[in-house]
């Protein structure tokens, strides 16, 4: 006799509502922009990256992993 297979819960669930996801989603994306901006700035003018927007640009990709995350858990 075999054991059933248990089914693991939805992570869906973390965030129900649509549009609390759709906040978090359009924070990120405005906050990867404006770090993106920074960089592109100081590229673009010749100057060196402050470490500020180095540590921030840090900070944006690791947190791609849980925004990510979030959003394939609520792909249908």
């Amino acid at each position: 006799m075999s054991d059933p297979i248990p089914t693991p819960p939805s992570i869906g669930v973390i965030i129900t509502s649509a549009t609390i996801r759709k906040v978090v989603y359009s924070i990120y994306a405005v906050g990867a922009v404006l770090v993106g901006g920074a960089a592109a700035y100081f590229l673009g003018t010749g100057h060196s990256i402050p470490e500020i927007v180095v540590g921030s640009q840090a900070v944006v990709a690791y947190l791609a992993i849980p925004v990510g995350g979030l959003a394939v858990a609520n792909t249908k």
